[in-house]
C-alpha cells in the first residue's frame, strides 16, 4: 500500500492538502490466488468421498429367498470375515491390522459369490477411523463397492 502526502506552502490559516493513493493490486492478487486455490481444491472434496450406506435393522425381506451375508467385523484383535453364521478370523500382524490377508480373503469370497456386490463392515467404538477408511479401501479393491457400515454391538443378535 502506497500513501503519499502532498503539503502546500506553511501558512498558518490555510490548510494543508492531502493526496492519498491506495495500492490495491496486492489485495487484487491475493483474491486471485485465493479464487485458484478453492476452484483446484473443490475437486479432490470429490474425489476423496466414499459412499458408504446405512441398513437399518428388521429390514423386511419381501417374499425373496435369503440372501448370503457378508460382513467384516473390525475389532482390537484384528479382523473376522463373516459369511452367513461362519467367522473366519484374521489375526493383527505385530499389532498392526492384516490388509493384505483381509483382501485376498475378500476377494476369494468374490470369486465364490460373483453376483454379490455388497458388504457390511462391523466396528467396534473404539477402532480409529483411519482404520475404517482402509478395510473399506481393501473391500472396495476386492469387489465390494457397495458397503455398509453398522455398530458391531446393535447388529449383534
Amino acid at each position: 500500500m502506497a500513501v503519499s502526502i502532498e503539503g502546500g506552502g506553511g501558512g498558518r490559516g490555510r490548510r494543508k492538502n492531502v493526496d492519498a493513493d491506495l495500492n490495491l493490486v496486492p489485495y487484487i492478487d491475493l483474491l486471485t490466488c485465493m479464487i485458484a486455490f478453492l476452484l483446484i481444491t473443490a475437486v479432490w472434496t470429490q474425489l476423496a468421498r466414499l459412499e458408504v450406506a446405512q441398513k437399518g435393522q428388521g429390514e423386511a425381506s419381501g417374499g425373496e429367498p435369503p440372501q448370503t451375508k457378508i460382513a467384516v467385523l473390525v475389532h482390537a484383535g484384528g479382523f473376522a470375515v463373516v459369511v452367513d453364521q461362519e467367522q473366519r478370523p484374521i489375526p493383527s500382524l505385530r499389532g498392526a491390522y492384516d490388509y493384505q490377508t483381509l483382501t485376498k480373503e475378500l476377494k476369494a469370497l468374490k470369486a465364490t459369490h460373483p453376483d454379490k456386490s455388497d458388504l457390511q463392515v462391523l466396528s467396534e467404538d473404539h477402532i480409529q477411523f483411519d482404520t475404517l477408511v482402509q478395510t473399506m479401501d481393501a473391500a472396495m479393491a476386492s469387489g465390494f463397492p457397495a458397503l455398509s457400515l453398522l455398530d458391531a454391538a446393535a447388529a449383534a443378535p
